[in-house]
């Protein structure tokens, strides 16, 4: 273990240069005083002095004069480090002084090899006194001179240097805020205010790169229609309000039932459109008609009632078997929404006719029966209001 002594008048320089060398096993006493300093050489006796020449004064170059022209101190080894800057003028400071140099700031590990690589030369001999003291005082104090401007414009440029960096981080945060910003206003453009889903404009534009889309990779899209039956009903006899309930419960109903890629948006009053990439006509169709069951089965309350039961009708139309265009596909899921009404409302319709298959054919069933049903319900509802 290697008693160290450490001399710099940067706290943070010397304590964490300390803390290192403590780690590795040293007795270590760090100070920023150049006669506290030469005190503790007195008493303590140090394997080793590691000190930073290039300080705003001179009192580093002379503490070490001090001690080379004097017998009667101890002669530790000694490490000088400096910047970069003043390598040169330092390096002539230290072969003066008998001194080991490394560059300051000093990695862990370059440290570290260094101050055992010191330790390992012998220690200075004591000396008789030095006749020529004040000639090297003489020799010393020019470089020491240099040494101090150079420290003192690198503390001016380093002043500036955290100032610049200040100024530069404000702006990447001011850059990153408007970016931001940005982002929300441009969500809060193409959100539908009543419902929080995506508004037709939004839609609109997405369908054209969905469709570019589809044709670079040889896919398909689907554009599912859903409109809220009898919904001028609701918001005549209960007021906007609950309209505006009944929207926003149905639009969450469908954005929790689709896909992560898919596109939920408000296309009208009281439909909402659906656009589901790479889909087939099949998965499509169950998707539609699991929306269409989930909301019958909504709880929609409103000043202390319960609204519904709410029934769906569904369009479908599928790019590019029922259109070539993304007006042409949103037309044709148009034509399908009216072929569900027609037949009866509470229905998922596929293209312009309703879907052949069995599934669909139930679906026909369940809705006429489920209109009765409806009707019935809202009837006693709107009368217990």
């Amino acid at each position: 273990m290697a008693n160290i002594l450490i001399f710099d008048v940067n706290s943070a320089s010397r304590r964490l240069a300390a803390a290192l060398l403590r780690n590795h096993g040293n007795c270590v006493r760090d100070v920023g005083d150049a006669d506290e300093a030469l005190r503790l050489v007195r008493l303590e006796r140090p394997d080793l002095m590691i000190m930073d020449l290039a300080t705003p004064d001179i009192d580093g170059c002379k503490l070490v004069v001090r001690m080379r022209c004097d017998p009667s101190l101890p002669q530790p080894r000694v490490l000088v480090r400096a910047v970069a800057g003043v390598e040169v003028e330092a390096r002539a400071l230290a072969h003066v002084f008998g001194a080991a140099f490394v560059i300051k700031p000093t990695n862990p590990e370059l440290l570290l090899a260094t101050v055992s690589a010191t330790l390992g030369e012998p220690a200075p001999q004591q000396r008789a006194p030095v006749a020529g003291g004040e000639s090297v005082e003489m020799l010393v104090h020019p470089i020491a001179r240099l040494l101090r401007r150079v420290a003192e414009r690198s503390a001016q440029l380093e002043v500036a240097r955290t100032a610049l960096d200040l100024e530069i981080k404000k702006r990447i945060w001011a850059e990153h805020d408007l970016v931001h910003a940005n982002r929300r206003l441009h969500d809060q453009v193409m959100r539908d205010p009543v419902t929080g889903v995506y508004n037709r404009r939004f839609l609109e534009e997405s369908l054209a790169r969905e469709k570019a889309r589809a044709q670079r990779h040889g896919h398909t899209f689907a554009v599912m229609m859903i409109d809220v039956d009898q919904f001028r009903e609701f918001n005549d006899t209960l007021g906007h309000t609950a309209g505006d309930a009944i929207l926003q419960s149905v639009g969450q109903c469908v954005v929790a039932l689709s896909r992560a890629e898919d596109l939920v948006a408000r296309y009208d009053a009281d439909e909402f459109a659906l656009v589901m990439a790479n889909a087939s006509r099949q998965i499509v169709w169950q998707r539609a008609d699991l929306i269409r069951q989930r909301a019958r089965s909504l709880q929609i309350g409103h000043n202390d009632h319960q609204l519904g039961p709410i029934t769906l009708s569904v369009g479908i139309a599928i790019f590019p078997e029922d259109g070539a265009s993304t007006q042409a596909v949103l037309e044709a899921a148009e034509q399908a929404l009216i072929s569900s009404r027609r037949a009866g409302r509470n229905v998922v319709a596929v293209g312009e006719a309703i879907g052949s298959s069995q599934e669909a054919t139930a679906s026909v069933s369940e809705a006429r029966d489920g209109q009765a049903e409806g009707s019935r319900a809202r009837a006693g509802k709107r009368l217990s209001g």
